[in-house]
């Protein structure tokens, strides 16, 4: 978590983006099918019918404010923005979001980057802030769980993921849940849409993917799958409908 997102590089809270792996990088920034009662979506000419939605999280349909998470940090730690994303930057090659470093251990490299002592529960505290889920993207994912198969598909880690789901429930709206730190990878790496696929069991087009950045939009349909950058609710029930899913 998503995520709303502002194109990259148009800000600097789109360049660090907690949901996107890469990003810490840069020196800026069932088997599906509907139940036996549920209706069947409708069937578009020239579009293939979707058995299948698969939403992104962060910037989709829960929200947070990456420049309030930096600021707590380099409140706490007396250091510049600027000092903190080096400090970003060093953290992102550790895999966090991808399962590759506990958050025990992650605590501990970013207590020693910025000269701190935080416990857990402090880290918690300013690793979360301002994390809120957005009520009408919710109220249209349990409208929409009711006509298709809903997975989510999230690039996030262990604390975030704990938080989110112990605070929102986020996993009521979703029949699976691939998420990058559990298997070890994150988008926009095919890996992890084909790890949709398997759990699916459909063929890539019977997928329709929503995500707010456009290289993770560009992987799906690399790999088979419709897809549709999220850009607000209006317009996405708009695309919805274009795709045959009453909303």
């Amino acid at each position: 978590m998503s995520s709303d997102t502002k194109a990259p590089g148009e800000n600097e809270s789109a360049a660090i983006d907690p949901f996107d792996p890469k990003s810490f990088q840069q020196p800026a920034n069932m088997t599906a099918g509907a139940n036996a009662g549920e209706a069947s979506p409708l069937s578009v000419p020239g579009i293939t019918q979707v058995k299948l939605l698969v939403f992104d999280m962060g910037h989709v349909f829960v929200d947070f404010d990456w420049d309030e998470v930096c600021n707590g940090f380099c409140a706490r730690a007396s250091i510049s923005r600027d000092e903190f994303k080096k400090v970003l930057a060093y953290l992102g090659g550790l895999g966090y979001e991808r399962g590759q470093i506990s958050t025990s251990d992650f605590l501990r490299e970013l207590n020693l980057k910025l000269g701190t002592t935080l416990n857990l529960e402090e880290f918690r505290v300013l690793w979360n802030v301002s994390f809120h889920e957005n009520p009408d993207m919710a109220t249209l994912l349990q409208g929409l769980r009711t006509r298709l198969p809903l997975y989510l598909l999230s690039n996030t880690n262990e604390e975030h993921y704990g938080f989110l789901q112990t605070t929102f429930n986020v996993a009521r709206h979703f029949q699976e849940r691939i998420l990058s730190y559990e298997v070890g990878c994150a988008k926009p790496d095919h890996s992890i849409y084909h790890e949709v696929l398997k759990r699916s069991g459909l063929p890539a087009a019977h997928h329709l993917f929503v995500d707010d950045l456009e290289p993770n939009v560009k992987a799906a349909q690399a790999v088979g799958m419709q897809a549709i950058r999220f850009s607000g609710i209006d317009n996405l029930k708009q695309q919805l409908q274009a795709h045959g899913i009453a909303v």
